[in-house]
């Protein structure tokens, strides 16, 4: 199967960057065809599949946007939150990354699309018309509650994802409360992925969406 994973984070700065890197060897590592969209502070890495990097970076000319990464609370890499980014940041953030998607549908064409985080990159992934899941985390649900600018794309993607993965029961309970109607489509699969009980998932999803 061909798959899209994307990210907001630097895949070797955070715990969710490192679960998108374990997620992507694990996948290659069982047959399947991956590539990783992902925002980030160089262009460059040392991966041994293909990574699609959107550069944040202030004060760097070569950066595609001239903030840095933007990031639920600050750390190390950067002091941007996305409650700081003005409303022509957000709107350029948006676009970068969907530049960059656009480009990778149109030369990968994956099956299914991985998300991380009920977030931008969510509802981006809605816009392509590919099949989607999402794995959803405490940030985003806090997030929202401190600016409602994200509520809209955070509900549409949450609303049309194949499936929303979380790692607990109480946190799934955190999703059904924001994201309410969704009771058969988020699910408990713990951490780290099992690469099998994922896979089994993503089937399930396309089989939905194109049919057996």
């Amino acid at each position: 199967m061909r798959i899209l994973l994307i990210d907001h984070v630097p895949l070797h700065a955070t715990a969710v960057g490192s679960q998108t890197l374990a997620l992507a060897h694990g996948l290659c590592a069982a047959g399947h065809e991956v590539r990783v969209l992902t925002v980030d502070v160089a262009h460059q890495g040392q991966e041994d599949f293909p990574v699609r990097r959107v550069v944040c970076r202030r004060d760097e000319a070569s950066a595609d946007l001239p903030f840095d990464v933007p990031c639920f609370t600050p750390l190390a890499y950067s002091r941007q939150t996305f409650q700081d980014l003005s409303d022509d940041e957000l709107a350029a953030y948006r676009e970068a990354i969907r530049d960059a998607l656009d480009e990778e549908i149109a030369v990968f064409d994956p099956r299914m699309i991985h998300c991380q985080h009920i977030w931008v990159g969510g509802h981006l992934a809605l816009e392509t018309g590919v099949p989607y899941v999402l794995t959803a985390f405490a940030d985003e649900l806090a997030a929202l509650r401190d600016d409602t600018r994200y509520c809209r794309l955070a509900q549409e993607a949450a609303e049309n994802a194949g499936r929303i993965l979380v790692e607990s029961d109480a946190l799934r309970g955190e999703v059904l409360e924001a994201c309410g109607g969704l009771e058969d489509r988020v699910l408990v699969v713990g951490e780290p992925y099992a690469v099998e009980q994922l896979v089994a998932i993503y089937q399930q999803v396309a089989d939905e969406r194109f049919g057996a």
